[in-house]
């Protein structure tokens, strides 16, 4: 499988790499050092693969710091209120979470759809997702926050719960509640096939759980607390999404999202080696060594129809081989 997501990232790259003009560049957008460096992209708005969105503001594309490693971009289906927050590929496949913002506060269930990253095609999709911890009362998940994929199928964390949905029919599997202080932000899988549940904290600092997901399958709890982790790691303020792996020649690891729609920071282990990266990041997913899938929701319709925010494609792929010479942060979040 992972030989195939390899050949994949590589003829993606070939087909959607030309280099785009795009609009006038954000504030703290360096020209000179960034264009100067060497990358398959920036792509241009016509590399984009799937049908563009008919509420975005021109047909083109916003620039941002470090664009230049963006190989693939494609139109996600956010026209009825579809906000991107998770994401994980295999093959020609991304699965990625979201949920309705169109809906009102307490209606915003979770989407998961299945995507043809090829074409921008939606082949499946699940909405709302559903179902029950154990028998207690039927739910639905709300935000979809974050989404890995393990043997043993899709991972999805929500605020106070934690979902196993069957990757091939979307079928909800089990379903688990989240004690406090336990809370479903964002979600990674470490190099020892760890689950990690993330905390997400506005202003102070984050943390990710380790979970073995072994241990919780064979177990007959529905609730899963914080002594049945295995370890924590922090993680910065407004952290969005994260990701295990080697950057810039460094040690494998946790690296973080950090975001707002307009503006996006990678972050290294204990918040070293700030990175720019893509506007409204949220989760991400590494593909052999130097493919990083991200979805990123600054062009979703909500934040569009606010104005101000950039356009940028809802799902991106990145060679990050050259991290090591990547541009600083200009914008904070």
């Amino acid at each position: 499988m992972r030989g195939v997501s390899v050949l994949l990232a590589l003829l993606l790259g070939a087909a959607a790499c030309t280099s785009g003009a795009g609009s006038t560049p954000p504030e703290g957008y360096d020209a000179g050092e960034v264009d100067a460096r060497e990358g398959c992209g920036p792509i241009s708005y016509d590399d984009v693969r799937g049908r563009p969105p008919s509420y975005l503001p021109k047909k083109e594309l916003d620039r941002f710091a470090n664009d230049h490693a963006v190989c693939a971009g494609v139109w996600l289906r956010t026209g009825r209120g579809f906000i991107p927050q998770g994401v994980t590929v295999a093959g020609g496949t991304a699965w990625v979470s979201g949920f309705n913002g169109a809906s009102p506060v307490h209606y915003r269930y979770c989407i998961i759809e299945r995507v043809d990253v090829r074409t921008g095609k939606v082949v499946d999709r699940l909405d709302p997702v559903a179902g029950q911890v154990g028998d207690r009362d039927p739910l639905k998940c709300r935000h979809g926050g974050g989404l890995v994929r393990d043997d043993h199928g899709l991972w999805l964390v929500e605020t106070t719960r934690l979902w196993l949905i069957d990757p091939e029919t979307l079928e909800v599997e089990r379903v688990w509640a989240l004690t406090p202080p336990l809370r479903g932000s964002f979600a990674v899988v470490d190099g020892g096939g760890r689950l990690g549940v993330g905390r997400w904290y506005p202003h102070r600092r984050a943390q990710v759980d380790w979970f073995d997901t072994d241990t919780i399958l064979g177990s007959s709890v529905l609730d899963v607390t914080s002594d049945m982790a295995s370890g924590s790691t922090s993680a910065p303020p407004a952290t969005q999404g994260a990701v295990w792996g080697s950057f810039g020649g460094r040690p494998a690891a946790a690296w973080f999202a950090q975001s707002v729609t307009r503006c996006g920071v990678l972050v290294g282990p204990a918040g070293t080696h700030r990175r720019a990266f893509v506007p409204g990041a949220e989760g991400m997913d590494l593909v052999g060594d130097d493919s990083l899938w991200v979805v990123s929701e600054a062009g979703a319709k909500r934040y569009q129809d606010l104005g101000g925010r950039p356009v940028v494609p809802m799902l991106l792929r990145l060679d990050v081989s050259d991290f090591a010479r990547w541009q600083r942060p200009h914008c904070s979040v």
